[in-house]
């Protein structure tokens, strides 16, 4: 069993994310249980040995993802796809979990689907105009396609959170349900949502809830699910 296999049997995953804007190693509070590095904040991305010594410092010390986001699923600038396609690479072969977005991987299977295997496939909704359940089902069987470890949804519209949280545990696959609103942030952890992000830093999304506060909900679930009935 892979080190993120056995994390997420403790859900929901605390991951502290970090937007990166240096390449200065930095250690975490001792209730992040991972950390999501947020490359796309970075001023020049390149792949070059200080950014792969980075990533690597990372790996050694705590469970890592990478992320590179795009700029309409919410990153904070464009990005040189070629550029990311490689750092995103280079991050798996030093064994960090790797974030890509299910457009992508529809879009381009090719290319993005040798790196989507035991990876995290994302889908961002802020359109409050989208239905995000309907979008999650098609992205599920994309992931589960290809091998991804996590399917991880963050929306806006919250009509649909209920929906979306009770299809964890339902299809086959490692679910997060990231809502924008904080109240249904807390109850996606208390439910179980496999990764919740919290920050640490500055906020890397809306919504976010500070690493203080992600592991005090979850320390509520650990006591509520001791009056549990299943």
């Amino acid at each position: 069993m892979s080190a993120w296999s056995k994390l997420l049997l403790n859900k929901p995953v605390l991951v502290c994310a970090i937007p990166i804007r240096r390449l200065t190693f930095q250690y975490l509070p001792a209730s992040c249980e991972a950390v999501e590095l947020r490359l796309d904040y970075l001023d020049n991305m390149e792949l070059s040995p200080t950014l792969r010594r980075f990533i690597e410092d990372y790996v050694s010390h705590y469970p890592t993802i990478i992320t590179i986001r795009e700029r309409d699923e919410g990153g904070n600038r464009p990005v040189d796809p070629d550029i990311k396609y490689k750092i995103l690479e280079l991050s798996k072969d030093v064994g960090a979990l790797i974030d890509i977005e299910a457009s992508l991987l529809a879009k381009d299977p090719n290319t993005y689907g040798s790196l989507a295997e035991g990876s995290i496939v994302s889908r961002h909704v802020f359109n409050k105009g989208v239905n995000s359940y309907e979008l999650a089902l098609n992205d599920i069987e994309l992931a589960k396609r290809h091998g991804a470890l996590v399917y991880k949804i963050f929306t806006v519209n919250d009509d649909e959170i209920m929906d979306l949280l009770n299809l964890m545990g339902k299809v086959g696959i490692h679910m997060a349900v990231i809502p924008r609103n904080p109240i249904y942030r807390a109850t996606s952890i208390i439910m179980g949502s496999s990764l919740t992000y919290c920050s640490v830093k500055g906020k890397t999304g809306p919504g976010q809830l500070n690493i203080g506060m992600c592991s005090k909900i979850k320390l509520l679930r650990r006591s509520l699910s001791m009056f549990s009935t299943e």
